[in-house]
């Protein structure tokens, strides 16, 4: 096949992807709460594969102890917006799709208006309220949502496509004790996880592929092991279980 530079000329190449799957992804609209760790790879990616439009959402300044992992930002950036840097950062790389961002911080009574009308939610937040802020509303308004977070040496990688699939909940029924503040990371977890999860909106969008419902696919950077951890949909789950 005659090679032309363009920009997505690889992947339409591909039989999983070609004109419609390039089309789908035009198409497509993804929402991400916080432009962090596990973010800054995953947004590069998205761009780059041309979903039509993202929306950053992050309150937060860039920090000297965040440039280790949140590669979306250089040592010049210190002190200003997340979301406003990272909108930036990705119009320079892909000029033809549109990126908007939002400084404000998810609540119960914005996230309507924030959220809504997306294709794909990358959850996420500032503590464990406003991560399952996002569950909840994913499951209310049966929005595939997709969770990627890294702790560790290790990487988590979740996908919730609708309401028969567990939830957030019932994967981490303990988060308000155990996601709260700062953990230590390896900044190659945080680049692995936000791969997979990029993988995971993109083939959730097209349709295409396994995706991690009904597991929690981990990864060890130190062991070299990815592993499948079921995941039941919990009756009892406060978010989404039949009682």
């Amino acid at each position: 096949m005659e090679f032309q530079d363009t920009r997505y000329n690889r992947q339409l190449l591909m039989p999983q992807i070609g004109e419609a799957g390039q089309r789908r992804l035009s198409e497509a609209s993804v929402v991400t709460v916080g432009a962090g760790g596990v973010k800054s790879p995953l947004l590069y990616y998205l761009a780059a594969a041309g979903v039509g439009r993202i929306h950053i959402i992050d309150f937060d300044d860039i920090e000297l102890s965040n440039l280790n992992r949140q590669i979306l930002y250089r040592t010049h950036d210190i002190g200003r917006l997340k979301a406003e840097t990272a909108a930036e950062e990705l119009r320079e790389l892909n000029p033809s799709i549109d990126i908007s961002y939002s400084t404000d911080r998810v609540t119960p009574e914005n996230i309507d208006e924030i959220l809504g009308g997306y294709s794909v939610i990358l959850e996420g937040g500032d503590g464990p309220e406003q991560r399952l802020l996002c569950n909840a509303f994913a499951l209310r308004t049966r929005t595939p949502m997709v969770h990627v977070s890294a702790q560790y040496g290790y990487g988590y990688v979740f996908t919730m496509v609708n309401e028969e699939d567990p939830c957030l909940q019932c994967v981490y029924p303990d988060l308000p004790e155990s996601r709260r503040g700062p953990v230590p990371v390896w900044g190659i977890s945080t680049g692995l996880s936000g791969v997979l999860g990029a993988n995971e909106v993109l083939k959730t969008i097209l349709d295409k592929g396994d995706l991690a419902r009904g597991y929690l696919l981990s990864f060890s950077n130190f062991q070299n092991d990815f592993i499948r951890i079921p995941i039941e949909k919990r009756d009892e789950c406060a978010a989404c279980g039949r009682r």
